[in-house]
């Protein structure tokens, strides 16, 4: 007989392939870059919220990327939050994961943790030296999954 924990185990394993489904299916609607998000580690620090922003993105672009860069932004017309080490190379199909600490002002997190996404642009320089940037879609990881998989 199962556990309850082998249960939830295979709940949450079935629900991250229901995800990994609807998260390959907007990468169809045109979306380069998809995958999910999470926050772990915050801290309140004033008008400023020190978070650590895990990411696990998919490359759907069709091509192997060398040396890709994943920023952070803000709101428009406001300076990046910053940018996670350069990938060597990110091959087409397939993940990476990552994550850093930024410190994001209040507004913003709120924002993140509410209704919106954190805005996560992945560039790339192709074989022919012509620089590309594509805004990467993003869902949410709920939280029964983060410890789960």
């Amino acid at each position: 007989m199962l556990s309850t924990r082998s249960i939830r185990v295979v709940i949450a394993v079935l629900f991250a392939t229901l995800l990994l489904a609807a998260v390959q299916a907007i990468a169809k609607d045109g979306r380069d870059f998809a995958g999910f998000y999470s926050l772990a580690g915050v801290a309140e620090q004033g008008d400023a919220v020190r978070v650590t922003l895990e990411l696990q993105l998919f490359n759907y672009s069709g091509a192997d990327l060398k040396d890709a860069v994943i920023a952070v932004r803000q709101s428009p017309g406001l300076p990046d939050l910053g940018s996670f080490a350069p990938i060597p190379l990110w091959r087409s199909g397939h993940d990476v994961a990552v994550s850093r600490q930024f410190t994001v002002p209040r507004r913003e997190f709120e924002q993140w943790s509410t209704h919106g996404q954190p805005d996560v642009v992945v560039t790339h320089t192709d074989s022919d030296g012509q620089t590309w940037r594509g805004t990467a879609q993003l869902t949410q990881r709920p939280e029964a999954l983060s410890g789960a998989l």
